[in-house]
């Protein structure tokens, strides 16, 4: 059975579901969803693992401070999180922009993260800014979502309309209408309603630069923890194997099928199954 629970961290409230026994599996939602973007998986892994997935700081019922939204600050307060449970080792799963938080996590922390899942996502300092380059094909989004005051006017009233949209596009959106429902998008929509919350989900995108010269500096050592690319064949193909094959020396690579950008939502019994594998190999079961 899932419960919820607030712990507070480096200053900041941090939200969390957790669930089942078992080594720790620490779940990162993407942008612009919540927590509630691994509720089809937390029941499946939950049956072999103890799992923990957090609103990051700014999204959901997490604290919606004015800073701290560079990927770094956001991985410290899950390393802080991890101590607060007690756990010195666990493994990390991140989705989205969650894969950017993942990875300075496991940079910062390789003595304690056992294993990493990284799953339609991409690094800032490398290659992320071909996404965000409109005029090579990339998304309009990043610009808009890094604008400033102007973003927010845009939005206000129009949340569900917004995330619907991005949740919807013909482009890495959903490939199945209901995988994602009018109730699901309400939530997301609900959440970025809050006061402060529109602003601090764009901070995720207005730190991307700053985030850049942090992952550069990180990359120059290699993580050594065995590391899970997964993309979707709908998805930004092939995006996180390239970008983990220039970051971490032992990566595995996974594609899967009938899948737009919200793997953890559209194929959560694929990927559920996909992690459970890879952690198996990864030994994490039989970590100190």
């Amino acid at each position: 059975m899932t419960s919820y629970h607030v712990r507070r961290i480096n200053g900041v409230r941090i939200a969390y579901a957790a669930a089942g026994d078992g080594f720790p599996v620490l779940l990162l939602h993407g942008w612009p969803q919540t927590a509630y973007a691994w509720r089809k998986v937390i029941p499946l892994l939950a049956q072999r693992f103890r799992v923990y997935a957090p609103d990051l700081r700014g999204f959901g019922a997490s604290s919606k401070p004015d800073t701290g939204y560079d990927k770094k600050t956001v991985a410290t307060d899950l390393a802080g999180l991890m101590d607060a449970l007690g756990h010195r080792r666990f493994a990390v799963v991140g989705h989205d922009m969650g894969g950017q938080v993942a990875y300075p996590l496991a940079a910062m922390h390789p003595d304690r993260v056992e294993a990493m899942a990284f799953i339609e996502s991409g690094l800032p300092g490398f290659g992320q800014e071909r996404a965000m380059d409109v005029g090579s094909g990339g998304s309009w989004h990043f610009g808009f979502n890094m604008a400033g005051d102007i973003s927010e006017a845009l939005v206000r009233d129009r949340e569900a309309l917004f995330i619907g949209y991005m949740m919807r596009r013909d482009k890495v959106g959903i490939m199945g209408a209901d995988r994602v429902t009018e109730a699901d998008i309400e939530v997301y929509a609900a959440a970025m309603r809050q006061p402060g919350a529109a602003r601090a989900m764009f901070s995720y995108y207005r730190t991307l630069f700053a985030d850049a010269v942090d992952n550069r500096a990180f990359g120059s050592r290699k993580l050594t923890m065995p590391v899970l690319a997964v993309s979707a064949d709908h998805g930004y193909v092939g995006g996180a194997e390239r970008t983990m094959a220039q970051v971490a020396d032992k990566v595995e690579e996974a594609r899967i099928a009938d899948c737009g950008h919200y793997v953890p939502e559209e194929q959560p019994e694929v990927l559920a199954n996909l992690l459970s594998d890879f952690l198996a190999r990864a030994g994490v079961e039989t970590a100190i």
